[in-house]
Parts: C-alpha cells; structure tokens; sequence
C-alpha cells in the first residue's frame, strides 16, 4: 500500500510522506489569470444578490445541468428552478467556487467547453483502481475525525486535506447522518485512503470529486462562460 500510494506522485500533486495518508492540498489558480479573476469575483457577486439576469447572461446556450446533458437555458432554469433565490443553486455553486478552481489540460476535451473547474477536488489524480464515487478531499486544516456523527462525540483524530474513502453502508453499517440544508447528509463516516483511520467528518469539509462542479471556457470574444453546473459522472 505505501508504495502504491507514493506511486501517485508521479505526474501528480497529492502529497505523500513515506508512511503517511496522501493529502490533496486547496488550489486556486482562477487568479493567475486577469480575466477570469474579473469573472469570479462578478460571479460571487451575482450568487450573494441571487441576480440570475447575470447568471443567465454567462450560462453557455448548449450549458449541462443537473443531468450531465447538454440541454441548454432553458432546461438549465428548470432543472435548478433559479428563477427562485431559494434554489440550491446558490449556495452550491457559492461553495465549489469558494474551494478555490484549477485549469484543466485535458486532451480529450475536443470541443475547448472545459478548460477550468471549481473546485480543484475535481482535479484529484486517481489511480486506474479508484473507486471514483467513494474517494474523497478533506477540504480543511485540522478537521475532527469524530468517534460519532455530533459535535459532542470524542475526536478521534483531525485529518489536514487528506485524501479519504466515503465507506458503503453494505459494508458497515451507518455511515450516513443528519441532513445538511441542501438536503444532503450532514455527517459521513470515512476512512484515510492508507485504511488506518476511521470516523466521522461534517459534511463543511469534506469534499468528492463526483460532487457539484463548474466547468468555464473562454469563448471566441474573449468571455468567460459556464459549460457545465453538475454532480456525478
């Protein structure tokens, strides 16, 4: 095991100490460029004053939803019913843009549609073997790994952007609890990625590479759009 996580160095950036769990470390690469750190900060702007004229405005006219499809404004609206400033969309998208985003150098991406994401724990090199839907990133400094899903439960350890598994409740049990205001769970049970520890984290910082992202491009007049606003594969 040690070896193979070490092995992940290799044209990556988890960081790996000889016997110790990998971590994945926050990045934000969004302000290395003028124009796009110009976009972000009118983004969040737009999220806290829930101004969907703004929204609207940088949606892609072919822009995924919820679905992963490429099924345009109109079902976008529909999908995440932001005419209204309750929808999830906001504080979601308010929360992967404030993790901080990464450009990506995919070969694949024949059409240029996703050449930055938020948040970086997209970019989580995986090995071949991964089990995509159950990894994870911590996403803080010295978060409690708890014996029970409650703040008044004993810590048991505090994890620093380690990189996790989210355990399988066929497997053991509960390792689901609580709902958090997106109707999610509040508490999950994990396990390092090394299988040496295992416990409870709040759901405010821990973080799947599965979960909700935002993918942007830069068109050809030079505007940064939104080609993608999704969870799962």
């Amino acid at each position: 095991m040690k070896t193979l996580l070490c092995l992940l160095l290799i044209g990556a950036t988890i960081d790996c100490v000889w016997g110790q769990n990998p971590t994945f470390a926050p990045r934000d690469e969004a302000y290395t460029d003028p124009s796009l750190a110009a976009f972000v900060d009118q983004l969040l702007e737009a999220i806290d004053k829930r101004d969907q004229h703004f929204l609207y405005s940088v949606l892609d006219y072919d822009v995924s939803g919820i679905r992963g499809e490429a099924s345009g404004i109109s079902d976008f609206k529909q999908e995440w019913n932001a005419e209204s400033d309750s929808s999830k969309v906001w504080p979601l998208m308010k929360r992967a843009v404030n993790l901080g985003g990464v450009f990506l150098n995919d070969t694949n991406d024949l059409t240029g549609r996703y050449q930055f994401v938020f948040p970086y724990v997209y970019d989580l090199p995986l090995d071949i073997e991964d089990d995509y839907f159950n990894i994870g990133v911590i996403t803080g400094k010295n978060v409690n790994l708890r014996d029970g899903p409650d703040t008044a439960s004993p810590i048991k350890s505090q994890l620093t952007y380690d990189v996790i598994w989210f355990l399988d409740g066929d497997q053991y049990g509960q390792t689901r609890s609580g709902t958090n205001p997106y109707g999610d769970p509040e508490w999950y049970q994990v396990e390092t990625y090394d299988h040496r520890q295992r416990g409870w984290v709040n759901w405010k910082y821990v973080y799947s590479p599965m979960d909700y992202r935002m993918f942007l491009f830069k068109d050809s007049k030079g505007s940064w759009k939104i080609s993608a606003f999704l969870a799962g594969d």
